[in-house]
């Protein structure tokens, strides 16, 4: 029996890491970041709060195909969930100076409908606590965060409508 001490003790220490990486990531309001439009202007973060909605703010990478399926499958039921919920999808790509020309125009070539920055420097990034990609933040309108996912698999984009519809 002595043989599963070691196990046990690493499992809490496992867990007691999963708890401590969790809560690193619970940023808790929207900092004062600024980041680039696509076209390459410098973005006051905050500005994704002007219109006084919930903003959905989702981190990408152009190389990372479960957030260009998370973003796609946000896309493709937008414009329906507009007319359900009153809310702004900011996609910010994490992709570095080198290749975050390569991330507009990938973003330009999906056609998607909402906001999309650059955070070449990863100064959003940093601020946000964001370690891995996809990672999601639904925030109020005065820029709280009230929701934060990790990862993406088909379908779990649905939460967000539910979680904005509760948001007023």
């Amino acid at each position: 029996m002595k043989s599963s001490k070691p196990i046990l003790k690493a499992l809490l220490l496992l867990a007691a890491g999963v708890l401590i990486s969790a809560s690193a990531v619970a940023q808790k309001q929207l900092p004062n970041v600024r980041v680039q439009t696509i076209k390459g202007a410098e973005y006051p973060v905050q500005d994704c709060l002007k219109k006084g909605v919930p903003v959905v703010l989702s981190f990408w990478g152009s190389t990372c195909k479960p957030c260009l399926q998370e973003l796609d499958a946000i896309s493709d039921v937008y414009d329906e969930w507009q007319e359900e919920a009153k809310f702004e999808v900011v996609a910010v790509s994490l992709d570095d100076a080198r290749s975050s020309a390569k991330a507009a125009a990938m973003a330009r070539g999906r056609n998607w409908p909402f906001t999309v920055l650059l955070d070449p420097n990863n100064d959003l990034k940093r601020a946000m606590n964001v370690t891995t990609m996809p990672t999601m933040f639904i925030l109020d309108k005065t820029g709280r965060v009230v929701y934060t996912h990790i990862g993406y698999t088909p379908g779990s984009e649905e939460k967000i409508l539910e979680i904005v519809k509760k948001l007023k």
